[in-house]
């Protein structure tokens, strides 16, 4: 029998706080995601796996819904890959699911859509438990404005304005299936607004542009109409700024 019909493909669910990591992606002399689970496939598997993962999230961004996926020669069973990688992994990263998939499935090209959340923590006093998983603003926001604002983003649209000058995907087009504002009321801590996008892909920076804008539409910065112009624009120096990562949760990937 060939090395290629021993040859299976696994799919890895993943979640994360990636606080104290440099993003996803393998990166020279840093600690980030991609490491610490390779480092814990090659302990428990003997080889050095080659991952494919629907999201490079960046420094700081965290995940309840990551899915990677690699193709192996090892026989351990896939039930035995959760409770083995959580072994090995750090405590801020664990494996919720593993499945096997068809050989040539690829966790990154074969997924259809990705859903992040953001969230904001609206209240004058900052809370040691939103510090790592919120964004601070001291005022409250417009939620109304801000839901008006958001459907300007819902469709196809050329997303230019809305994506890191040195992002360097090959254009900024995409369809957004969905913006969803949601407020979740905090007695005596003020407000946590939740921001969900949903969308087919999405370019560096993107969601977390997208949100500090709407951030700034909340505080009565600028206007829903401004954000439609701003789309219109295509340019980047017109948007609001780029809210900090740990806001963001990358919250599942969606596949055929």
């Amino acid at each position: 029998m060939s090395d290629a019909l021993l040859e299976r493909t696994l799919k890895l669910t993943l979640e994360y706080d990636g606080t104290a990591y440099a993003g996803w992606q393998l990166q020279a002399a840093v600690p980030t995601i991609q490491l610490r689970v390779e480092e814990a496939l090659i302990r428990m598997t003997g080889e050095r796996p080659i991952l494919a993962v629907a999201g490079r999230t960046d420094a700081g961004v965290h995940a309840e819904g990551q899915v990677a996926s690699f193709r192996t020669k090892s026989r351990i069973e896939a039930r035995r890959f959760v409770p083995g990688l959580n072994s090995l992994l750090p405590r801020d990263i664990s494996v919720s699911a593993v499945q096997e998939m068809p050989l040539a499935f690829d966790a990154r090209h074969d997924s259809l859509s990705k859903r992040y959340r953001y969230r904001v923590l609206a209240n004058r006093h900052r809370r040691a438990l939103e510090e790592r998983y919120a964004w601070h603003v001291r005022k409250p926001l417009d939620i109304a404005a801000m839901r008006e604002a958001a459907l300007h983003f819902v469709g196809e649209h050329d997303f230019n304005a809305f994506r890191s000058t040195d992002c360097d995907a090959p254009h900024a087009r995409r369809h957004m299936i969905a913006v969803d504002i949601e407020v979740v009321p905090r007695p005596s801590l003020g407000e946590i607004v939740e921001i969900h996008f949903h969308a087919n892909a999405y370019c560096r920076y993107m969601c977390r542009i997208l949100a500090g804008t709407l951030v700034e539409v909340g505080e009565g910065i600028r206007t829903p109409k401004n954000v439609a112009e701003v789309l219109e624009s295509r340019d980047r120096r017109l948007a609001g700024v780029t809210a900090p990562p740990h806001g963001l949760t990358l919250m599942q990937v969606f596949y055929p």
